[in-house]
């Protein structure tokens, strides 16, 4: 740590304790070395004098983030090629070799995929960028269900539409 700059240090924080807690841990480290003039920096004043915690910002979950939570069940159920996202993941700096090794052990499909989201929380902002951005490239089509599922429901849609009155398998009745 003694040669990392400011980003290789935060991002080794908020790799090993997540964004939240990594501020914490921060603020109590530079406390202990007597710069409380930093510390203290992580929290500030907001207009009407009241000490503002600077930190719900950070710890805030970004759109990726909710979209993994959102959609983890479909996520699991649904992602076949996990090799190739792991591939991916690692290459990005996201996974370790281990983490991709324990992964990559699973059974199934949806094993490696609850393995690999049970890694989630250790991404931070990046590594959910980075996973969705994989996905879009992986897996197009999954991603455009779900991606068109968040815009229904934000549109007040109560999920998937019904299927045409004249589709297909209205049409064709088994024989008696």
């Amino acid at each position: 740590m003694e040669g990392a700059d400011a980003l290789d240090l935060t991002d080794l924080v908020t790799g090993c304790y997540g964004e939240g807690y990594g501020v914490a841990v921060t603020a109590e480290a530079l406390r202990r070395i007597q710069r409380r003039d930093l510390a203290d920096g992580l929290v500030g004043d907001d207009a009407s004098g009241r000490t503002r915690d600077l930190t719900a910002d950070i710890t805030a979950p970004s759109p990726a983030e909710l979209f993994v939570t959102r959609h983890r069940l479909a996520l699991i159920q649904r992602v076949r090629g996990v090799a190739a996202l792991l591939d991916r993941l690692e290459a990005g700096g996201v996974l370790t070799a281990e983490e991709v090794a324990a992964v990559a052990a699973g059974a199934t499909p949806q094993d490696r995929m609850r393995r690999l989201l049970a890694t989630a929380p250790a991404w931070g902002r990046r590594g959910h960028g980075q996973f969705l951005q994989a996905m879009r490239c992986l897996q197009p089509c999954l991603m455009e269900d779900l991606e068109a599922e968040e815009e229904g429901e934000e549109l007040g849609g109560s999920g998937p539409s019904p299927p045409h009155p004249k589709a297909p398998q209205d049409l064709w009745t088994p024989p008696s």
